[in-house]
């Protein structure tokens, strides 16, 4: 959902998976047909072997298609070669190329494609904007010597769940645990969270971003920030 509002409605809209031919790549395929595909838009896939080094035919392939969009799910070694690739056929900045924000690690890997990629993120340092939330996780990170970076919201609101739970519900009382949490809403690292009673699903804002810079130099900059209301996916039943 966050990767297609880069093009507004999916209606009529051509985008293109680019992924490896295993499991991950496949499973992005099926996604983003369950989802952009039902709104309308028509989706193709380019699955390259896992252990490609050459991916300048791939990139080719990708070219050729015309697409509106074409949605990046890559996990390896070889991403650089990818992404270089793409940047030598011309991919890059001639359509709109999306791909999610990994950890600070990676960020170097796109350091030729500054300004080219569109970026959709589950976090990164500053996307909260500096919510009071956001600050202090960062700054206790940092004060304990480590580095904020994709995953660190995890843990901080997985805290402020439990610290919900035992002082509104009960230290002991697990049903009175679910109960306080079930459909609780609260200020959290990336902005305003819910906890869907219906499914107990997670329900937070995720993020366009661009990287700029070079080098070490490289740093997210956020674009838009799409609130839970825009990505929220469809309610799933709970056994039992």
């Amino acid at each position: 959902m966050a990767a297609g509002s880069l093009v507004g409605s999916p209606q009529g809209r051509k985008i293109l998976v680019l992924g490896q031919n295993d499991a991950f790549g496949q499973a992005n395929v099926a996604a983003v047909k369950e989802v952009l595909g039902a709104r309308g838009a028509t989706v193709s896939s380019v699955l390259a072997p896992p252990t490609a080094t050459d991916l300048t035919p791939f990139a080719q392939q990708v070219k050729s298609a015309g697409a509106d969009l074409v949605y990046v799910a890559w996990a390896g070694d070889n991403a650089p070669e990818l992404w270089t690739a793409l940047n030598q056929q011309g991919v890059l900045g001639s359509t709109k190329v999306v791909t999610g924000l990994a950890g600070i690690a990676s960020y170097p890997v796109f350091a030729n494609a500054d300004g080219k990629v569109d970026f959709i993120a589950h976090y990164f340092p500053g996307a909260g904007g500096g919510n009071p939330v956001e600050t202090a996780m960062i700054k206790d990170i940092k004060a304990a010597g480590g580095t904020p970076d994709l995953f660190s919201p995890d843990g901080f609101t997985a805290a402020q769940m439990i610290v919900h739970a035992v002082a509104a519900g009960s230290a002991t009382d697990t049903k009175a645990m679910v109960n306080a949490l079930q459909g609780w809403s609260f200020a959290g690292v990336e902005g305003q969270e819910t906890i869907r009673a219906a499914d107990h699903a997670l329900l937070q804002p995720e993020f366009q971003a661009q990287l700029t810079g070079t080098g070490a130099a490289v740093a997210p900059r956020l674009t838009a920030t799409l609130p839970a209301s825009a990505v929220a996916p469809p309610v799933a039943p709970m056994a039992g």
